[in-house]
């Protein structure tokens, strides 16, 4: 319980607080937002994740709910890296924005990581 509690806490808020700001920054009506209301979406998709959470543990075996996260996990770097991307050459000025040598790491990145993601679940799923 003393490795396993914390861990969970510190992942649950590293993968909120990523699609919270994804989705805080990637569509202008949140953008429009007053910031101080960013709580109330954080908050929203924290018991949204918990509640998850719960009927996934009931539903599932533990098997299939690691095979699942590994899933949504490599999704989700494949998308982040093309988030970035986005992020960083429409939001940055031209002269922060990365190199080509940087911009086709992230383009390489996410599609190793989006085919790896897409790979497994067509594998969990019997069709390869």
């Amino acid at each position: 319980f003393l490795v396993l509690a914390p861990n969970i806490a510190m992942t649950a808020d590293g993968v909120l607080r990523r699609w919270v700001d994804v989705c805080w920054t990637a569509l202008p009506a949140l953008r429009r937002w007053d910031p101080h209301r960013i709580r109330t979406l954080y908050f929203g998709a924290l018991c949204g994740y918990a509640g998850f959470g719960l009927v996934s543990l009931t539903l599932w075996n533990p098997v299939t709910l690691l095979k699942a996260a590994t899933i949504i996990y490599n999704a989700g770097l494949g998308f982040s890296c093309f988030h970035v991307l986005a992020v960083n050459l429409f939001l940055l000025p031209r002269e922060l924005r990365p190199g080509w040598f940087m911009r086709i790491g992230l383009v390489l990145g996410g599609v190793f990581f989006l085919a790896l993601s897409v790979i497994a679940a067509l594998k969990m799923m019997d069709y390869v």
